[in-house]
């Protein structure tokens, strides 16, 4: 209870926003996962953008470090970061991570292979014929991280560019993604004609939360938490979420070298 306290008056009295007068700074595990998370974009991506400025609003400043998802996760717990960026709320990572209150909200969908992948789907039991990719490690949601593990069907890929290309070239049949990205993905880096073998199909898998994960079991992991969070609740009452989703559809958040045109969505 006093260390409640005591977090609830820190958070009452940190300073006003400022890269000047940062009393802390932190160190944020980071994943390609564009154009939410990349250190190649502005912001480092749009759901980077929103945690860096969630925190410089109780005077934290962040540095992003790119690595693999499973890289992240590990990093995180053995305490060599103070976060990951960032992860769906699934209940069986509870164990070791806390859940920030949510960032955003994103649509998790199939893309399949046109000629070998269902045209639509209603339960997981439907794919059970389709070789389908995920990339390893990650956690989609419960249902479907319960799937993958029970699936014998499942094929693992060390990212999502890799099992997108499988798609393409029929090594697997179907690849759970977020929406914008796997459009984003395949506008980026494939041609018109690899793009016309994939597609997207329905009903969505989910439409999930967005966190920023914290270790727990280390010293100051809570106090993290509450100072992003109170952070996150400042940029809602200012509007700036808003703002920044904009930006997001409008397709500020790209590799300056690789400029995609979001009017096509």
């Amino acid at each position: 209870m006093r260390f409640l306290i005591t977090l609830t008056l820190l958070c009452a009295l940190v300073p006003l926003p400022s890269f000047g007068h940062a009393w802390l700074k932190l160190k944020i595990a980071t994943t390609e996962y564009a154009p939410y998370t990349s250190t190649e974009m502005q912001h480092d991506g749009y759901i980077n953008h929103i945690i860096a400025d969630a925190f410089l609003e109780t005077g934290v400043v962040v540095e992003f470090v790119s690595m693999s998802w499973e890289d992240a996760l590990e990093a995180a717990k053995s305490g060599e970061y103070d976060a990951v960026s960032y992860g769906n709320f699934v209940r069986t990572r509870e164990d070791e991570f806390f859940h920030s209150e949510p960032i955003t909200a994103e649509s998790l969908v199939f893309y399949v292979n046109k000629n070998a992948g269902p045209e639509n789907w209603r339960e997981l039991s439907d794919l059970s014929e389709h070789k389908m990719g995920v990339t390893d490690g990650y956690l989609y949601n419960d249902e479907l991280a319960s799937y993958i593990q029970a699936g014998s069907n499942i094929v693992k890929n060390s990212d999502d560019d890799t099992n997108l290309r499988a798609l393409i070239q029929g090594d697997i049949d179907v690849f759970p993604i977020d929406e914008l990205t796997g459009w984003y993905l395949l506008e980026r880096d494939y041609s018109n004609a690899e793009r016309n073998k994939v597609m997207a199909i329905k009903p969505f898998i989910s439409t999930v939360t967005t966190h920023l994960l914290i270790p727990k079991g280390q010293s100051d992991s809570q106090l993290i938490l509450a100072l992003f969070n109170k952070g996150l609740e400042s940029l809602t009452l200012e509007g700036k979420l808003t703002r920044f989703k904009r930006l997001l559809k409008e397709g500020y958040y790209q590799h300056p070298q690789k400029k995609v045109n979001f009017d096509r969505r």
